[in-house]
């Protein structure tokens, strides 16, 4: 009987990546700072951050305008994120912001949670 070959790291972050997306384009079908149809999930501190990449306060829907040529349209999506969770969020983001490492098992819960919110 053959063992099945385990996905790589960068192949479960990849996986993991793609269906948070979908949850929060699905969840928020106009864009937060100017109210065009969602296309992104943008992320308020860089997704390079992996404590705040699947962190759903962090990532919010956007259009592509917003998200990449106004990268991110900043000044308005802190407004949205003081709107919806109170003046303190953009600090809490911050204190959020600390190096992360997850392993096989963390991305797997992620993709777990956000392929069964489909």
């Amino acid at each position: 009987m053959k063992r099945k070959k385990l996905k790589s790291i960068s192949q479960l972050k990849k996986e993991a990546d793609k269906h948070f997306s979908i949850f929060i384009r699905r969840r928020d079908r106009y864009c937060v700072t100017c109210g065009a149809l969602t296309a992104h999930a943008g992320h308020y501190i860089s997704r390079s951050w992996l404590g705040l990449r699947y962190n759903e306060r962090n990532v919010n829907g956007q259009c592509v305008r917003c998200n990449i040529f106004l990268k991110g349209n900043m000044d308005e999506y802190a407004l949205f994120l003081k709107r919806k969770y109170g003046p303190d969020i953009l600090e809490e983001l911050k204190k959020l912001k600390v190096p992360t490492q997850f392993k096989r098992k963390d991305f797997e819960e992620i993709i777990k949670k956000y392929k069964e919110e489909k």
